[in-house]
């Protein structure tokens, strides 16, 4: 009796032991999420070049067309989307800085400070929220297209992902760019 006894308080130790490193691994990996790339980091380092990579797969002008053609071709749209879907999640997750403190933004069309940004953005969270949102569903369908080895649908989606970066940009990076060219 005394050995189950014992027996049941180890088991009870060990669990309440694991339930707290379970839970400090989790607030650390958030804290971790938050504080691991600015909005403008990702913006340079993932979004900027996966979203170039999958529009320079395909084109279409008046000296022909251009779209993946081998394996190798495919796999490597695919990748880009892979990141472009990636970052799109970690921006759709939120708390997330637009840059580090003291930052300049040296954007063509970029006025407003990185500061002045995150007012804009806390101030209508749902809407950031919603173009992540539009930008991981858009990443999805590349990926589909890409599955598929649809160019014609790889090169529509792809107008809609520019769309998407491009209203977002109007909304907070360069909101009131009419009225300033005036």
């Amino acid at each position: 009796m005394l050995l189950t006894l014992k027996f049941a308080l180890i088991v009870i130790a060990l669990s309440v032991f694991s339930a707290c490193s379970q839970k400090s691994v989790i607030r650390d990996q958030k804290e971790s999420l938050e504080s691991s790339a600015t909005i403008q980091e990702l913006m340079l380092s993932l979004i900027a070049p996966a979203s170039d990579g999958v529009w320079n797969s395909v084109s279409k002008s008046g000296i022909g067309e251009k779209q993946p053609h081998t394996d190798q071709e495919w796999a490597a749209a695919r990748q880009y989307a892979a990141t472009l879907l990636d970052a799109a999640v970690r921006l759709s997750e939120g708390g997330r800085l637009v840059a580090i403190k003291d930052s300049k933004f040296e954007i063509p069309g970029v006025k407003k400070s990185p500061e002045a940004i995150q007012q804009l953005i806390d101030a209508k969270p749902e809407i950031f929220f919603r173009y992540a949102q539009q930008l991981q569903a858009t990443a999805e369908e590349t990926l589909a297209a890409i599955d598929a080895k649809n160019p014609a649908a790889l090169r529509e989606v792809g107008g809609r992902v520019d769309e998407t970066c491009e209203q977002c940009h109007k909304a907070f990076w360069y909101p009131n760019q009419l009225e300033s060219k005036q």
